[in-house]
């Protein structure tokens, strides 16, 4: 989860600086206003939606199956997934934020020797 991961990535933060702070808690106040407030409605909208959540496009695949999306006759796989939050334009806030999420989460597996 994206507040999660802010107040592990700053190895500091008991040293943080309060305007930093400040700055962090409007960011992650802005973030679940955000997810909460965010009705999805088509199949691209809904998988970018359920990135933001869940970092994970197999999981993404899977809870799109769940509610019963299909790509033509066949089922969503991870590949979908990813061409989705890849695509342009960006076609919302939550898209752009799934971006943002899907390249940091490459950067990190790309790092790890993963990709």
């Amino acid at each position: 989860m994206y507040y999660i991961a802010v107040i592990k990535e700053s190895e500091e933060w008991q040293g943080m600086q309060v305007e930093e702070a400040k700055k962090q808690i409007k960011e992650l106040r802005n973030y679940i206003q955000q997810i909460q407030s965010y009705q999805p409605e088509t199949f691209e909208q809904e998988a970018n939606y359920l990135y933001v959540q869940l970092e994970s496009v197999s999981k993404v695949a899977d809870e799109l199956n769940k509610k019963g999306y299909k790509v033509g006759a066949r089922k969503v796989i991870s590949k979908d997934v990813s061409d989705i939050i890849r695509s342009k334009p960006v076609i919302d806030e939550m898209h752009q934020l799934a971006k943002k999420f899907f390249n940091g989460n490459k950067k990190r597996a790309t790092g790890r020797g993963w990709i």
